[in-house]
């Protein structure tokens, strides 16, 4: 992990429910533990990869999909492949999907209204 990663990762930290005032809720049996996630470069807490850190989905595709993940050729933004083709995020692939059916003559409205 990056020191860049690290800090949004660190930011994420505070969202999570067991996360208070620098301390994890889960690992406390009656004295105070410092949350592992917050001092650590790597991810070492189950529920912070499970359930915080696929709020912020770049730094999710950036850590745990280090070999699948790709960059978007428009933003630049690294992204989880639907398939070996995709080559826009999400978000530029919905703008770019409607714009490559207008160059080619096709109305999405009018692909959209009819049924198949």
């Amino acid at each position: 992990m990056t020191y860049s990663q690290y800090r949004r990762a660190r930011k994420l930290v505070h969202q999570c429910c067991n996360y208070e005032s620098g301390n994890c809720l889960a690992l406390d049996d009656g004295e105070e533990c410092v949350c592992v996630q917050s001092i650590s470069y790597s991810l070492l807490c189950r529920w912070f990869r499970a359930a915080v850190l696929p709020l912020d989905e770049p730094l999710a595709a950036a850590l745990l999909y280090r070999k699948e993940h790709k960059r978007c050729t428009v933003c630049g933004q690294s992204f989880f492949p639907g398939s070996n083709r995709a080559k826009y995020c999400k978000a530029c692939a919905a703008i770019f999907v409607s714009a490559g059916q207008w160059d080619r003559g096709i109305n999405p409205l009018y692909l959209s209204q009819t049924d198949f």
